[in-house]
């Protein structure tokens, strides 16, 4: 009888990563620490993805708005909406210039992962701090640089090129962007390292007429999977977790309030 296979899989290992970096904590329902998601709140995903994020904000009761200009994944992320406890839910189908919704709406407002991909951030910015209600929080992330660069090493040039990553935001580029939005920063967070390693030694392996290499089954990837999940488990393995997500993260995430 055939053995099951017992290779990590990479999407597995970046999951329990995000977790263990204090995101999408069910027993506190904070999407991240300091950001409490109630059922009373409104939740507005801009540029949803596969809806991981809003899709734990609609388990905690929410009225979740989300919004993606792909159909498909859009509509992904509807079906994961609809069988939660959400009290309501909107999907809208955008490029989100501009966001297709009144002022102030959203109690919580999350953008991760997009300000690369579009023309000028700052408008964009200035969108999502419209819709977010005085006194509203904003969950906004970027690919950090020093990750870009690693990944630019093997990544094929189309990666760098619209509808891709058209810009990569130096350090402290981010931050400067928000308080000229009038934000006030309450943190920030640097993480990811897991990601950034993988995503350069997948298209080390795989070519550069590879998709998107997620879950390369490839030796050398799968050796960096499964070294980091033996750090998952390590009892003090969080130390070096710590350290290589200063020095090389992935994301460059930020936790900003909308005066008032």
């Amino acid at each position: 009888m055939m053995q099951q296979d017992k290779r990590p899989r990479a999407s597995h290992v970046g999951l329990r990563e995000v977790v263990l970096d204090g995101w999408l904590d069910v027993q506190t329902g904070q999407l991240t620490d300091g950001v409490k998601i109630r059922a009373t709140d409104t939740v507005i995903d801009v540029g949803c993805g596969d809806g991981a994020h809003i899709n734990f904000c609609a388990n905690q009761g929410a009225e979740v708005i989300f919004i993606d200009r792909d159909a498909a994944r859009l509509a992904t992320t509807e079906a994961k909406v609809k069988a939660s406890p959400a009290h309501a839910y909107r999907a809208i189908q955008s490029d989100c210039d501009p966001i297709d919704l009144e002022d102030g709406v959203g109690d919580v407002v999350i953008c991760t992962e997009v300000l690369e991909h579009v023309d000028d951030p700052a408008r964009f910015v200035a969108e999502l701090v419209r819709v977010a209600r005085p006194g509203g929080q904003l969950v906004i992330s970027v690919p950090d640089y020093r990750s870009e660069k690693l990944i630019g090493a093997t990544a094929p040039p189309e990666y760098f090129q619209a509808p891709n990553h058209v810009r990569v935001f130096a350090a402290g580029q981010l931050r400067e962007l928000l308080l000229q939005a009038g934000l006030e920063i309450e943190s920030e967070q640097w993480m990811g390292a897991f990601w950034g390693m993988f995503l350069a030694l997948s298209w080390l392996t795989a070519g550069h007429d590879a998709p998107l290499p997620i879950d390369n089954d490839h030796p050398i990837p799968d050796h960096w999977t499964r070294l980091w999940k033996a750090l998952q488990e390590h009892p003090d393995g969080g130390v070096i977790r710590s350290a290589l997500n200063q020095l090389l993260p992935r994301t460059h995430c930020i936790v900003a309030r909308k005066p008032g």
